[in-house]
């Protein structure tokens, strides 16, 4: 059986409603616990806002949990250090023909890249969480469907 490769909730894929509910749970146990979502004191200040930015945007989602940490440290790092090569770049244009500025550029966009899909942070992931989101909340408000799952309606 192959590997899923991304989260239920970021698939555009049809599942059966069995199918769904075994992947959100599979991946509820996995996700784990939320609680310790913080920036490690070693981040910068500015490493430390961008950190508890991307946190802030991605708590109504609820897709990650305390072993995102490492990525998001990652996804952070690069975000600053690509910030500070092209003040470098924007203050020297003659730094974009330097090979070692131009490389670690490159290098921190693919770091950043990466975490973005590791991470969902991708526009297409985002709308596809949206979605999802509205769905799930258009299915609780459903009176009809609470009292088919035999809830109070």
């Amino acid at each position: 059986m192959a590997r899923p490769s991304k989260s239920v909730n970021t698939i555009s894929k049809n599942l059966t409603k069995e199918e769904r509910a075994a992947r959100l749970e599979a991946e509820e146990k996995l996700r784990g616990d939320n609680s310790k979502l913080t920036p490690p004191e070693y981040l910068t200040a500015t490493q430390q806002e961008i950190y508890l930015f991307i946190i802030g945007q991605l708590k109504a989602s609820n897709i990650l949990g305390n072993i995102d940490t490492y990525v998001l440290e990652s996804c952070v790092i690069a975000i600053d250090r690509m910030r500070e090569i092209e003040a470098l770049i924007n203050n020297d244009p003659k730094m974009m023909l330097d090979k070692d500025v131009m490389r670690a550029r490159k290098d921190y966009r693919d770091t950043f890249f990466r975490c973005c899909n590791e991470l969902s942070l991708s526009p297409q992931s985002r709308a596809k969480i949206g979605i999802i989101n509205v769905q799930k909340k258009e299915q609780d408000g459903d009176e009809l469907l609470k009292v088919l799952r035999g809830g109070k309606g």
